[in-house]
């Protein structure tokens, strides 16, 4: 993998890469995952996770916030096309759960990371529902 910075990659490079693993995705029949934007995008997956949890920094200090966008856009995509799949006829869940786990940060346990990336749960009309 190349990894080299965002700040020399065209935002018109980004869009396609994320439209060949798109592609990639649709002419296979299969999820459109994390690993195969990173493919695309032609960097390893650290450097994909960094850029998904904000904690990739730009060498220059330049501005790439539309490309980071885009990518943390895509990765949104893929991970409701693994659940999409997921919930299929016939596709076993267990794959499509450890991989949410494992990418898309999904899990059981409350992490001091992922505490303040779930929304609260709120019912409206609750009151309304016969017990």
């Amino acid at each position: 993998m190349h990894n080299k910075p965002l700040g020399r990659r065209s935002l018109t490079k980004i869009r396609e890469a994320i439209e060949r693993a798109r592609r990639y995705a649709e002419e296979h029949k299969v999820p459109l995952t994390a690993e195969r934007l990173a493919a695309e995008l032609d960097m390893d997956l650290s450097m994909f996770r960094a850029i998904i949890d904000g904690r990739y920094q730009e060498p220059q200090g330049t501005d790439n916030t539309a490309k980071l966008s885009l990518i943390q856009s895509a990765f949104c995509e893929a991970t409701a096309s693994v659940m999409e799949h997921a919930m299929q006829r016939g596709s076993s869940p267990n794959m499509h759960m450890l991989y949410l786990k494992e990418n898309a940060g999904y899990g059981e346990k409350m992490t001091g990371e992922t505490a303040e990336l779930i929304a609260p749960v709120i019912f409206l009309g609750e009151q309304e529902i016969k017990e």
